[in-house]
């Protein structure tokens, strides 16, 4: 049976203080915009919000209100990168039901948390000025800064904290956020920068000591990343707004992380791999110590990952990825792809929530990852049965199989998935992992957690486990 067209209702309204036919494609999410000489589209996937114009309204007039909306422009056809810019729309007029999808009748409390006793702010934004392809000020510049304005939080009412190095997100969690949350003071961080910021600022807290009065900072997430896989995973980034809108209009949930615990002599590699340092030590003495919130990897993915985490890559986004996979996957000597030897262990539970382990019987994997995360990338889906913020820590492996099969199920996962139910792959989910390598080159026995590299001591292990506790909210 034939299904009726998508109606479109249209009204009259003022837009800019203007007589305007106003439009809106319910089934495509555009309302449009007619003037006598111009007209404008606005999509859904822009608009951060709707709300009410401070400056009210005259006498019996309709009350006017803004669409707050987040605009992206090109400079020029020969500049392919794309500019954001943000823009609030006055209007009279919307639409009941236009309104019920974006009215923002509220400030949310997280956004208008209160100064602590003797007046410092406890409202942050962090701007991770390298993360990514560097847009992250920019993007405060010209987006955030004046869509904090547009709901009565001017620059008065925040701390705004620009990164200088790759510690800065580590020492503001320590000296400054540490410190009001063993208080019992809440606290937000508006947060612009990728996976990396967070697994910062979330193992600066689960290393520390924290208190009986301990309050978890809430964390808003503007994704400015390269893989942006929490972003991705939980859905801030199903709009063109990097989070802005989820920011406005969502609601802080605990944050799922894993630990993962390394052997003696495991070193985490820094300056593109050329120096090293000591794993961190948590407050209760124990060493070797990282936390995630994304995954933990080993073979293929860890090894891409540092290969590519450097200037020269960088600039490529998240195409780098990409670029040193073929590398290591078809080596200039002609060699092949490296096979990379050791035993694992998977710690699962039983009907009864009883923990048992399994070894898996061969030793050669090409790919393994333990995540807690649907998405790695946009279009990366590495885990298909992973929910947002389950906290269900899930294997994928692949094992002593051919390049073009590895591609192929890789294709799958860039496909939306389907890898996971292939023969070749194993996919479970688990407690815990464990991989005890056999490796004699460092460079094979290289571990991601979330972006960071550790390369493991020879004739040593990785172990995963989900961890019991959050330390932080993420709004979502």
């Amino acid at each position: 049976m034939e299904q009726p067209p998508v109606t479109t209702r249209a009204t009259t309204v003022t837009a800019r203080g203007r007589d305007v036919s106003f439009s809106y494609q319910e089934d495509t999410g555009i309302l449009v915009l007619n003037w006598e000489d111009s007209q404008d589209h606005v999509n859904d996937r822009e608009v951060v919000g709707v709300i009410d114009d401070p400056r009210g309204k005259r006498g019996n007039e309709i009350q006017p209100q803004l669409i707050l909306r987040v605009v992206t422009s090109q400079s020029s056809p020969e500049e392919p990168k794309k500019k954001l810019s943000f823009q609030s729309l006055p209007v009279t007029g919307l639409p009941l039901d236009y309104l019920n999808s974006h009215l923002l009748e509220t400030v949310s409390e997280y956004l208008d948390v209160p100064p602590s006793a003797d007046g410092s702010r406890n409202l942050h934004v962090i701007i991770s000025v390298r993360s990514g392809l560097g847009e992250a000020q920019q993007f405060y510049d010209d987006v955030l800064s004046h869509a904090l304005e547009a709901i009565d939080l001017n620059h008065e009412t925040y701390n705004v904290h620009i990164t200088t190095s790759e510690n800065s997100i580590t020492e503001i969690t320590e000296k400054l956020l540490l410190p009001r949350a063993n208080d019992g003071i809440p606290q937000t961080v508006l947060l612009l920068s990728g996976d990396g910021g967070i697994v910062d600022n979330v193992n600066s807290l689960f290393l520390s000591t924290r208190s009986e009065k301990y309050v978890k900072p809430t964390i808003g997430l503007i994704s400015m990343g390269t893989g942006n896989a929490l972003a991705n995973s939980t859905g801030l980034n199903l709009d063109a707004t990097r989070g802005l809108r989820c920011i406005f209009k969502g609601t802080p949930h605990p944050l799922p992380t894993f630990t993962a615990q390394f052997s003696p002599g495991s070193v985490l590699l820094t300056n593109e791999g050329r120096s090293t340092q000591p794993i961190p030590s948590s407050a209760s003495g124990h060493t070797g110590i990282m936390h995630g919130v994304v995954v933990c990897s080993w073979a293929l993915h860890a090894s891409l990952v540092a290969d590519s985490d450097t200037t020269a890559y960088r600039k490529f986004g998240s195409q780098r990825f990409q670029m040193a996979a073929k590398e290591l996957m078809a080596p200039e000597d002609r060699s092949g792809p490296h096979v990379y030897n050791g035993k694992i262990m998977l710690y699962k539970s039983n009907s009864e929530n009883e923990e048992y382990a399994q070894e898996l019987p061969d030793t050669k994997s090409s790919y393994i990852v333990a995540t807690l995360v649907s998405h790695l990338e946009a279009n990366f889906t590495i885990s298909p049965d992973s929910k947002p913020l389950d906290g269900q820590l899930r294997v994928l492996r692949f094992g002593d199989i051919s390049v073009v099969d590895v591609m192929r199920l890789l294709g799958m996962a860039m496909q939306g998935g389907g890898h996971e139910r292939d023969e070749m792959a194993l996919y479970e989910p688990v407690t815990g992992l464990r991989i005890q390598m056999d490796e004699e080159d460092g460079r094979w026995r290289r571990v991601c957690v979330d972006g960071k590299i550790v390369r493991v001591a020879e004739g040593g292990w990785v172990e995963v486990r989900r961890d019991r506790e959050e330390v932080v909210d993420l709004v979502a």
